[in-house]
């Protein structure tokens, strides 16, 4: 069942992100700079899941598909790990950022494996915009 996010819906508040995903401000239209400088520091495959999130803006989008669609990996392995493993790459880029991350997660629930990923759709739109900019 695919799961769209509202920009106002409170699961957006809900999320299991860590001290990265509480920081102050969101991005916002005025990030447009900001946005590409943290565009050009991520690595290859953070570039090419966050792309994946922006392209399906406010989407709940579960590891396992952002592995394929992105990345072209098999399921094979733990796949949830090494995708958290390759977002958290965005570590650099976002301490530069003075900006919150730009994507949130969710823990599986019980019984469940593997994180669910979103970026809202008013983040999306600085992300794009500043990619057509380019």
């Amino acid at each position: 069942m695919t799961v769209y996010l509202a920009e106002a819906d409170s699961r957006w508040g809900e999320h299991s992100g860590e001290e990265g995903h509480y920081r102050d401000p969101e991005w916002g239209p005025e990030d447009l700079e900001r946005a590409a400088a943290f565009l050009l520091e991520l690595a290859p495959q953070a570039r090419q899941m966050f792309e994946y999130l922006l392209r399906n803006p406010g989407r709940a989008i579960h590891c396992t598909e952002l592995a394929d669609k992105a990345l072209g990996w098999s399921s094979e392995g733990d796949i949830a790990r090494r995708v958290a493993g390759v977002l958290n790459g965005m570590s650099k880029a976002d301490s530069n950022s003075g900006r919150r991350l730009p994507f949130y997660w969710w823990e599986a629930p019980a019984g469940s494996t593997g994180a669910t990923y979103a970026v809202r759709s008013s983040v999306a739109a600085v992300f794009l915009a500043t990619q057509l900019g380019q």
